[in-house]
């Protein structure tokens, strides 16, 4: 039987999820939820496209997930990052599965409650970090649990856009809303993949930060130690060129390079040799949300990993705001 989805916003990304999505015949849009009334039009307009039905449009979340809840096996949330914790909340509480765009929230007191929400209704919650979803990452995940290229040494992690100039005036820069700048909203993603390639706990980091006149982070800088003594550099730099991750990881016999989504790797040996292998990202991320809710799989990317990303975010505002002292998390 199909999966029976509402999206809560209708935005640049989830547009290009829906046009992937609204094809597929294991998954029906029942609901979509967007204030801008042409953000919905667009998606009515994806639909006659598809030659499928339109889906039923609100301009409140909570009206849709109140009045549509009986209907529904599962949301995907793709809102302000405020705005997550709540109807997250909501969704759980009617019974739903949810698949929540990154960051998970903006709090640890949020994540928290959502660890609670989770366990308490025995839902579904997939965190739609790419990187946490993609097969590539579980890959190199394994070869570094199992020494496949001997002992991991280090990891050297940067990822940049042109992100400052792009969203300037955009609610991603907005501290009330956003809940921080470059490094919370795209530099999410290497720091989550980071995360989980290691399986090992962040232990110790120093972070420094730039606005850059900006009113949120553009560019931020941390060194630190993982639980078992690895070191690692995180930079995050939103004023540069396109939008590009390279996460290096050092072995004794090899360097592991991964792009933060999960879209590509690249293994180079002693000799200089490199192999590539390359992903295909467009319905990866559901096809994993939907094996990881029948039970198939593993939750890749589920609250207590949200709780973690969400301490790691406070540790490194911490940090930064005396200048880079060093804090233990």
């Amino acid at each position: 039987m199909a999966l029976q989805l509402a999206i809560i916003g209708c935005g640049t990304k989830a547009t290009q999820y829906i046009q992937t999505w609204i094809s597929r015949d294991d998954l029906q849009i029942r609901a979509v939820m967007d204030p801008n009334p042409a953000a919905m039009a667009n998606v009515a307009t994806i639909a006659a496209a598809a030659q499928k039905a339109a889906p039923q449009s609100y301009s409140d979340w909570q009206q849709l997930l109140n009045t549509e809840a009986a209907t529904l096996d599962a949301v995907y949330i793709c809102t302000p990052h405020a705005a997550h914790a709540e109807q997250a909340l909501l969704a759980l509480n009617l019974g739903l599965d949810v698949l929540l765009e990154k960051p998970m929230v903006t709090t640890v007191a949020e994540a928290e409650a959502l660890v609670a929400a989770q366990q308490r209704s025995g839902k579904t919650l997939v965190v739609a970090y790419q990187g946490g979803l993609s097969p590539l990452v579980a890959e190199l995940r394994d070869a570094i649990a199992t020494e496949k290229y001997g002992p991991l040494v280090s990891i050297n992690a940067a990822i940049w856009e042109d992100w400052a100039d792009k969203y300037q005036g955009h609610w991603k820069q907005i501290p009330a809303i956003s809940g921080g700048g470059f490094m919370f909203d795209t530099g999410a993603h290497m720091m989550n993949t980071v995360s989980r390639i290691t399986s090992k706990p962040f232990a110790r980091i120093s972070a420094m930060m730039q606005n850059l006149g900006f009113p949120v982070d553009v560019v931020t800088s941390v060194s630190g130690e993982l639980s078992d003594g690895t070191l690692f550099n995180l930079h995050a730099s939103g004023r540069a060129i396109r939008c590009v991750s390279r996460i290096e990881c050092y072995f004794p016999t090899a360097i592991v390079r991964i792009c933060a989504w999960g879209r590509w790797m690249e293994i180079e040996d002693a000799q200089g040799n490199v192999v590539r292998k390359e992903q295909e990202a467009a319905n990866n991320l559901m096809n994993v949300f939907m094996q990881t809710r029948s039970g198939e799989i593993a939750n890749p990317s589920d609250v207590l990993q949200g709780l973690r990303m969400a301490q790691l975010w406070d540790a490194i505002k911490l940090s930064a705001s005396q200048h880079g002292v060093p804090v233990t998390l």
